[in-house]
């Protein structure tokens, strides 16, 4: 699994998709995540994947066996399992400003500085909605 390649592009105009969509999978992913993707995307929450994969392949735990200490060095090689939250607050806050942003922008865009307050008010009566 790996970042997307035009992530910083994106980081930079304000534009990331959800966190799910900021990763691609690669091949030989499926071995891992099968119950998680579908067509070659992530089906859930990140958040929950990276709980899963951290349970499911013990990454967390110091008394392996030898095998079980394998699988676990090949997943945290393949899956970004100490970064991935970094990406998640990135795409988060750039969604939660965006929305704030354009909530602002049509706020300003349907009001006057001499609008009083039950006027203001009108613009988020029905038939009114904020455009988001």
């Amino acid at each position: 699994m790996k970042l997307i390649p035009n992530f910083a592009e994106l980081l930079h105009e304000i534009k990331l998709p959800v966190p799910e969509k900021c990763f691609f999978i690669e091949a030989g992913d499926e071995k891992y995540i099968n119950k998680w993707i579908r067509d070659g995307e992530i089906t859930c929450d990140l958040e929950k994947l990276f709980d899963w994969i951290n349970v499911e392949y013990k990454l967390k735990k110091k008394d392996l066996n030898q095998e079980e200490r394998r699988l676990a060095e090949e997943v945290k090689k393949r899956f970004p399992v100490d970064q991935w939250r970094v990406i998640k607050i990135f795409s988060d806050h750039q969604k939660k400003y965006r929305y704030y942003k354009k909530a602002i922008e049509d706020v300003k865009r349907r009001t006057t500085p001499r609008m009083n307050g039950q006027a203001i008010m009108t613009i988020f009566s029905p038939g009114w909605g904020i455009n988001t």
